[in-house]
């Protein structure tokens, strides 16, 4: 892939050519947390952001979505596929990786064609940490870096230097919008490398997983009945947080929307979570999950072994955002995949 280096002076010129025909979001500090903002002119793009707080696919599956509208006199219906060009620039590794999973997940079988519109109207721009989460553990899931699912992959090198890797043609098209830019060194690269490897080992200092992150669908399966999940489920409200803040849940729920004469409608969509207490429930009352124990299971073993089981990686990338939305202090994955590991030794 060829690399190029951008200075910051040139990213004001750059941002700007890209609004008029992309929306533009880039990381901005909103009190205490990050967030993915659209960008205006004069905002202060914070590249030094531990991690960004709502998760990158509300951006490709929103909360909140129209599916079909429909009248009920002619029998009629049609799609509705809503899709903007943007640009999600400053998107940490791990979170590009929760994208590519939910690029796969999306595609399988019947492909989501309201999802897939979206996306393919992303550009994603790259960053690669500078500093690290408190909660965050992606250095032991395999999500410290990407080798694709980004247009441009922009790692700081200096106080006002950056060197960018192309990751497609649309990619370095944008990055040539203002004239061609100089291309990096030797030097310039390793330079790049170094710094990746610092980080690294500043994450890896930290939150540290116990084990190979290969070995956890393995342990995932052997504490399917263990007494630990009713132990840490007492404490849980079901109110979903650690759901919807995860960037690769993606659960949802339809339902359809009649007008007072019954004559025209639309369904719809919005995020469902598995923690929630109805997400299992049934006609005739049924709920295949009913106690908090096993909706507290189902979670872990879905990041740690099913989706594991559909794609070759765990459904965590360790970006540490549900440790945080949790006000029980129970949904850490990593003290999860720890604990049990530790009683399946101890049991030994």
């Amino acid at each position: 892939m060829s690399t190029y280096i951008v200075y910051l002076e040139q990213l004001p010129r750059l941002f700007a050519k890209w609004k008029e025909k992309f929306r533009l979001f880039v990381p901005q500090k909103k009190d205490q947390f990050y967030f993915l903002e659209e960008y205006e002119e004069g905002a202060e793009v914070c590249f030094d952001y531990d991690v960004i707080y709502n998760p990158l696919k509300e951006f490709l599956f929103p909360p909140y979505e129209d599916l079909i509208e429909f009248d009920l006199k002619s029998y009629e219906s049609k799609p509705i596929i809503k899709s903007k060009p943007q640009i999600l620039f400053g998107v940490h590794p791990y979170d590009i990786k929760a994208i590519n999973q939910l690029d796969q997940l999306m595609d399988m079988g019947s492909v989501d064609v309201n999802y897939r519109a979206r996306r393919d109207s992303t550009v994603i721009m790259g960053l690669d940490p500078l500093r690290v989460s408190d909660t965050a553990f992606w250095a032991f899931v395999d999500a410290d870096q990407v080798d694709f699912g980004f247009d441009l992959y922009w790692t700081k090198i200096g106080p006002a230097t950056f060197l960018v890797e192309v990751g497609s043609g649309l990619g370095e098209e944008l990055l040539f919008v203002n004239g061609k830019v100089d291309k990096a060194t030797a030097g310039e690269k390793e330079t790049a490398r170094r710094k990746h490897k610092e980080i690294l080992y500043l994450a890896k200092k930290q939150n540290i997983l116990k084990y190979p992150w290969e070995e956890v669908p393995k342990v995932m399966e052997k504490s399917f009945d263990s007494y630990l999940w009713t132990e840490k489920a007492r404490k849980c409200l079901a109110c979903g947080s650690c759901n919807f803040v995860c960037p690769t849940c993606y659960c949802f729920d339809i339902q359809d929307d009649v007008d007072d004469k019954l004559e025209k409608g639309r369904r719809y969509r919005t995020w469902d979570g598995c923690m929630l207490e109805g997400f299992a429930k049934i006609a005739g009352g049924h709920n295949f999950r009913g106690q908090a124990f096993e909706r507290y299971r189902h979670r872990y073993m879905r990041k740690g072994k099913y989706i594991y089981d559909m794609l070759g990686e765990l459904g965590c990338v360790g970006c540490g955002r549900c440790v945080k939305a949790c006000t029980a202090k129970i949904a850490n994955p990593l003290e999860v995949f720890n604990i049990l590991w530790e009683a399946l030794n101890y049991e030994k």
